[in-house]
């Protein structure tokens, strides 16, 4: 048990005289580096003296030695009450006149310990250690060492809330503090004022490992003073001084030899890794400033990107007036026959501005709704919705302009259910039965089957992700041909599946086309909710879509092909709100297509009316801006710009 004690008081010491040294020297100018090896001085000689309270050759010196401990624990709790008020930060200010008065209580105080019996009036050895009996101002030393360690502890608090930036340091320290003023006032205190016995005293000394422990963590975590060079020294000089010591204790001058070849192998690998641990921390501080820098720029980066969008959002709504006012006098002229236009060159240059005072007016609209959906502040105003209903709405609004270019829309579910209702007596419409059943994508599980195709959701904002799809399949489709507008109920499970193959796929291309997943909308209004999905479907003839370009479709101011062509001619804006209006429903946006020349399909999701409880509760938890919503902005007649 003494070999136990022995070696370590011996680590105990040894380890905080290199840590208070070693801190020392990494700033000698610093008053917080000096008080913290002053701090850790007196620690150490306060495990040394205890120790001898507990060794019987030392049993003629035990009432010295007893009020040698308590002067160099009075000074110890000093030097901690000074080093709590200058670390991290100097606080508080505490006036000239107190520190002087409170140092020269202590210091009447350690001059009564040292040359009067009034603290301490003799020691004597017991079978456990030494023991001493109390003066009749030993009170006047508990009360000085507790009202030390309650200032420590008040301090220590009030810089936790009033500096939060050190917060951890301050943690840390406080929790090793407050774990060797317990221990000592616990084992060194209380208990031998009431069994007039320090039989369990030891266990208070030795808790200063704790503090040395709690402190060397918060340093570990801030990477304040290096801690990991200095364990590492630490752990170095210890076992090279016992490597040394082991040589001058050998029994003979082979052993000797071999001890000292054995240590000089030791003290050059000691070395090699003390400086690669140098290295190591080096190269770590560098990377922190550098992470710190990249944080700083990101955070540069998203202030200037708010203002961005804010700049948008009030240049996009002064232009849309003016604009919108410029296409409805042009409509009026050119329309509704409002003035007399005979020459045919007048009429040609008024129908070109007045298609690009169209282009123009969707373009603002278009990035006034960007600003609205990024910043929050889209009004989304959802009920129960009938999508078979809503779907023949939106294909009223735009067959006008499928006829116009000799396409045909079909609504797969409506078709195919009047087609059951008649006779099989007419070849034509049992083939065309059979074509639109073979069209149905085989690799879906429909475990549902039945008309009730109801949601919860915006009817404006799914027939504006309607029309656009349509309206798509429209513009690319250069030949006469079908578009086949679908309905169906899947499981979620098949929808989440074939979502994250695609996410898989987006997240190993460039960053640049990961921007096709990145969502400006809240997560709560982007998870899957319910156990069903209604997938609703737009597929064409037209052009097709070559696969490298699909990752990228619902990217902001993607276009697919030729640029300069008529069918390219867009904003390059309606497929990433589109995208963003189905993630504001719970759902998700994606396209299919063969490759060039074999038509496109782009499908979206939205959750079934089943889930309209789970819905709202999620929804409940977003961050919604309800004094700031906006509807979707819409230039002067929307449907003939399509």
């Amino acid at each position: 048990m003494d070999l136990v004690f022995i070696s370590l008081t011996g680590i105990v010491t040894l380890l905080t005289i290199i840590f208070g040294i070693r801190v020392l020297l990494a700033d000698k100018n610093s008053k917080i580096n000096r008080s913290f090896a002053i701090f850790a001085l007196f620690i150490s000689l306060w495990v040394l003296v205890d120790f001898s309270l507990y060794q019987i050759w030392l049993s003629n010196y035990q009432t010295f030695l007893n009020r040698l401990d308590l002067v160099i624990i009075s000074f110890m709790i000093l030097a901690m009450a000074y080093f709590s008020t200058l670390f991290p930060k100097y606080f508080p200010r505490i006036p000239r006149w107190i520190t002087i008065l409170a140092v020269f209580i202590s210091l009447i105080v350690i001059l009564l310990i040292l040359f009067s019996n009034k603290i301490i009036v003799s020691a004597w050895m017991e079978d456990y250690g030494s023991n001493f009996k109390q003066g009749s101002l030993f009170f006047l030393f508990a009360i000085l060492q507790v009202i030390s360690g309650l200032y420590c502890a008040i301090v220590l608090l009030l810089k936790y809330f009033r500096f939060k930036e050190d917060r951890d340091q301050i943690k840390y320290l406080f929790y090793g503090i407050g774990v060797l003023f317990v221990f000592n006032m616990l084992f060194n205190i209380f208990i031998p004022m009431f069994t007039h016995s320090f039989r369990y005293g030891r266990l208070g000394t030795y808790s200063s490992i704790f503090l040395v422990s709690f402190i060397a963590y918060a340093i570990l975590k801030t990477h304040l003073f290096n801690l990991r060079i200095i364990l590492t020294e630490s752990a170095v000089v210890i076992i090279d001084v016992i490597l040394a010591v082991q040589i001058f204790t050998s029994h003979s001058t082979m052993e000797a030899l071999l001890r000292a070849l054995f240590a000089v192998c030791v003290f050059y690998g000691s070395y090699i890794l003390v400086r690669s641990v140098r290295r190591e921390i080096q190269f770590r501080q560098e990377l922190q400033v550098m992470t710190e820098q990249l944080a700083h720029a990101n955070a540069h980066l998203k202030e200037l990107d708010a203002m961005k969008t804010e700049f948008v959002s009030l240049a996009s709504h002064e232009l849309l007036t003016p604009v919108s006012a410029i296409e409805g006098y042009l409509s009026m002229l050119l329309d509704e026959k409002m003035a007399k236009l005979e020459d045919p060159k007048a009429i040609k240059y008024m129908t070109n501005v007045y298609s690009s005072a169209k282009r123009l007016a969707r373009l603002i609209a278009d990035m006034l709704n960007i600003s609205r959906i990024e910043e929050g502040r889209l009004l989304v105003e959802k009920k129960e919705i009938d999508l078979s209903e809503l779907v023949k709405q939106a294909i009223d609004e735009i067959k006008f302009k499928a006829e116009e270019k000799k396409q045909r829309i079909v609504f797969a579910k409506s078709q195919i259910s009047n087609l059951k209702s008649q006779t099989n007596s007419n070849d034509q419409n049992q083939n065309e039965l059979n074509a639109q059943k073979s069209e149905t994508n085989s690799e879906i599980p429909r475990s549902v089957r039945d008309d009730d195709y109801v949601t919860y959701g915006d009817a404006d904002k799914i027939k504006e992700v309607i029309i656009n799809l349509i309206g798509n399949s429209i513009k690319y489709s250069k030949n006469p041909g079908t578009i086949v507008v679908r309905i169906e109920k899947v499981p979620t499970a098949w929808v989440k599946e074939k979502w994250q193959k695609i996410e898989d796929d987006i997240k190993k291309r460039p960053l640049d086309d990961q921007e096709a997943i990145h969502s400006a909308v809240d997560e709560h209004f982007r998870n899957f909710v319910g156990q069903t999905q209604l997938m609703i479907s737009v597929k064409d003839q037209g052009i097709g879509i070559p696969k490298e370009e699909l990752p990228r479709l619902f990217k902001k101011f993607h276009r697919v092909g030729d640029y300069t062509t008529a069918e390219s001619q867009g904003t390059g804006l309606g497929l990433y709100i589109s995208r963003a209006l189905v993630e504001l429903h719970h759902g998700r946006i994606w396209a299919d297509s063969e490759g060039e020349g074999k038509g496109s399909t782009f499908t979206f999701s939205l959750p079934d009316i089943a889930a309209k409880e789970e819905l709202l509760k999620m929804e409940a938890q977003a961050d919604i801006k309800k004094d700031q919503l906006k509807p979707l902005a819409r230039p002067v007649k929307e449907a003939e710009e399509i």
